[in-house]
């Protein structure tokens, strides 16, 4: 059995715990912050928490700077049985219907460190000012779409401003070259 693996900096991102840890988890969070953004820490820590229980995610990882005040979730999925796309339209399809937006997806070949894939960058539709021909957007969300040892991987972050999205982008970015994928025996999975 196959499992990814990641390398998050702890400086930066937080691996959200599964189901056994999150109240311990979620306390600390609340308890430690300072009470000036108290409610804030909460709140990102509560809709990272859904994130990771709620879902089939592999994993959630929470971003978390309140100094900065700024706060991100990654939710990654490793697909079983799902090649990889190899083109760029591929990917904007797969980023498509996981963020719908009236505007086309663009995307940005990388290849970091043997992980291969796309950056799709989708414009919000919520609160964009504009009109079919020209939008400012309010808020941004970027999906990786990427070739893990042959194992579609999908990592995707939560909506930003666009100003945010560029910061956390390239945290994201040094999250995902750390991708693997590690076999485990039958007995530990």
């Amino acid at each position: 059995m196959a499992e990814l693996t990641m390398q998050p900096d702890p400086a930066v991102w937080q691996i959200v715990p599964g189901i056994d840890e999150v109240a311990a988890w979620y306390e600390r969070q609340v308890a430690t912050a300072p009470e000036a953004v108290r409610e804030a820490v909460a709140t990102a820590s509560a809709l990272a928490l859904g994130a990771r229980v709620d879902t089939d995610l592999s994993a959630v990882l929470l971003l978390c700077d309140p100094d900065a005040e700024l706060y991100a979730m990654l939710g990654i999925a490793a697909l079983d049985g799902v090649p990889a796309p190899v083109t760029g339209e591929g990917a904007v399809g797969i980023a498509e219907a996981l963020v719908p937006s009236p505007w086309p997806g663009e995307a940005l070949r990388f290849d970091l460190d043997g992980v291969s894939g796309w950056r799709v960058t989708l414009l919000d539709e919520q609160g964009a000012i504009g009109d079919d021909a020209v939008a400012l957007p309010q808020t941004v969300s970027t999906v990786y779409v990427l070739d893990v040892h042959g194992r579609c991987v999908v990592a995707a972050l939560s909506s930003l401003t666009p100003l945010a999205a560029a910061v956390v982008q390239s945290l994201a970015e040094q999250v995902v070259v750390t991708f693997d994928i590690a076999e485990q025996s039958e007995g530990h999975a």
